[in-house]
């Protein structure tokens, strides 16, 4: 048996893997923007009072409804979804040191809570992204509510 043959034959097939997921993530990339109104956002969750880890990811907000899809996956559907209704914008601040080495670069964190009980989430996103979200939060339709914590 060709050792240097059956080496050179898995190299280009692992070549050739990395090549199609690339390929994978970059068109699920264009499925999600090709629906408009998408933003760079990070998302943190916690858990009985600790913070998770961040995830890098990809939002829009349309109709009623914030939808949240993560950076790095093979599916083009939403990994997290809130209702406008459900939604309170917490504190802002800019991101720590650490933070900064984990997610994109000039970001803002906000605190993210949902009415009854349920967990809180930290999104991170640029000036412009805050801007409007809080923008679209406070333009909910006559009889929904939006309530600033």
């Amino acid at each position: 048996m060709d050792w240097l043959g059956a080496l050179e034959t898995l190299g280009l097939v692992c070549l050739g893997l990395l090549v199609l997921a690339i390929i994978v993530l970059l068109v699920r990339r264009a499925v999600i923007i090709s629906h408009g109104g998408v933003f760079d956002c990070g998302l943190r969750r916690w858990k009985n009072g600790t913070p998770g880890g961040w995830a890098l990811g990809m939002a829009r907000y349309s109709g009623n409804l914030f939808k949240w899809y993560r950076m790095f996956a093979v599916i083009p559907r939403r990994s997290f979804q809130m209702e406008r209704d459900d939604i309170l914008l917490g504190e802002t601040r800019r991101m720590d040191s650490m933070e900064s080495l984990q997610l994109f670069d000039d970001q803002f964190v906000v605190e993210l809570r949902a009415h009854d009980d349920q967990p809180r989430f930290d999104l991170s996103m640029s000036r412009q992204s805050l801007v409007g979200l809080s923008s679209w939060l406070e333009s909910a339709p006559i009889g929904h509510r939006y309530e600033k914590s």
